[in-house]
């Protein structure tokens, strides 16, 4: 039997020693590997059984015979062997981590953290407004998010110390921000590069940053739609529109967001709708959820397929949210 026979016709939920929730074409639930409650996913495919792990899984999908060889420790011979029937005994026992579902507990920030947080948050929008911050006005700009959209989510500019381009570069900040009883909670402060270094980061995260979900801060009890969308600037760009109705939040990038918590706030809602820049990652999301949701596909317009803020750029996103969730929207051109 081939390589490729070998991948096609093996069943992974055989191999994993324990039971996966169903989703459509999907099984989802703990790692094998590394635990959690629901961030392995193995998916069914007409090549075979494709397996990957938010956490762990190098963010790619991976065949049978990488299953064997992450299980056992072994090389791709022998864990091809194995799946053969040659070698039935994995070469090394592997104690996986506990795959009971254990929410973890929603760790804050500590309050001495915040308050530096906060501090850098405000230096950064301080400095968006000057000279000093022009390269971060232009971007903004040219990826059509007005001031107003600055100044309601507390947008900023900074120098940041990037590690894999080894030296400090312009970057947009962009605070996780929710509120409680107390008062405004900080959860993260991520920054988004902005001068295109291809040896650089595109994304970083201050250090001690807990994202939850971003845009928190913004939702509203009278709100009945929920709109999930991978992306801050996408989640930026979805609220300068202003959908009646409309709560958007955004996991951030591939891969981001807790289960629990998006269970959570999207079981307050009527509807739910998933954006994805990926179909494929869309619905794996809407397996997390866990409840019936719906999948939003990316306008293509001549044959180029356009993320949230790509339509907002093109004068496109208006139209395009009334169509697909049925409701007004009520920009008020902030800033214009």
């Amino acid at each position: 039997m081939s390589i490729l026979q070998v991948n096609q016709t093996t069943q992974l939920l055989s191999l994993i020693g324990h039971d996966l929730k169903k989703a459509g074409r999907y099984h989802v639930g703990a790692c094998p590997f590394c635990g959690g409650d629901d961030r392995f996913t193995v998916k069914h495919t007409p090549e075979g059984d494709r397996w990957y792990c938010r956490e762990c899984g190098g963010g790619k999908y991976h065949t049978a015979i990488d299953f064997i060889m992450r299980r056992d420790d072994c090389d791709f011979k022998t864990a091809y062997q194995t799946l053969m029937g040659k070698n039935l005994e994995p070469t090394q026992t592997v104690t996986a981590p506990s795959i009971k579902p254990t929410p973890k507990p929603i760790t804050l920030p500590s309050h001495e953290w915040q308050a530096q947080a906060l501090q850098l948050v405000d230096k950064a929008s301080d400095l968006l407004l000057f000279n000093k911050g022009q390269a971060g006005q232009d971007y903004l700009t040219q990826r059509g998010l007005h001031r107003g959209t600055w100044y309601a989510w507390l947008l900023g500019f900074a120098f940041v110390y990037d590690p894999k381009a080894k030296r400090n570069r312009p970057a947009i900040s962009m605070p996780w921000l929710d509120m409680d009883a107390r008062g405004e909670v900080i959860t993260a402060v991520k920054y988004r590069f902005i001068d295109n270094n291809p040896e650089g980061l595109r994304y970083i995260a201050l250090a001690g940053s807990m994202p939850l979900l971003f845009g928190l801060w913004n939702v509203l009890e009278s709100d009945n739609t929920l709109l999930l969308v991978e992306g801050e600037i996408n989640a930026l760009s979805l609220w300068q529109c202003l959908p009646r109705g409309v709560s958007v939040l955004s996991f951030g990038s591939e891969g981001g967001g807790r289960a629990d918590v998006m269970q959570a706030i999207a079981n307050k809602y009527e509807c739910v709708f998933v954006w994805c820049d990926d179909a494929e990652r869309t619905k794996q999301y809407q397996a997390m959820l866990a409840r019936p949701c719906e999948k939003i596909q990316s306008l293509k317009i001549d044959g180029e397929k356009l993320d949230a803020n790509q339509l907002l750029q093109k004068g496109e996103l208006h139209n395009f949210l009334n169509q697909i969730l049925g409701v007004e929207c009520l920009d008020s051109q902030l800033g214009k």
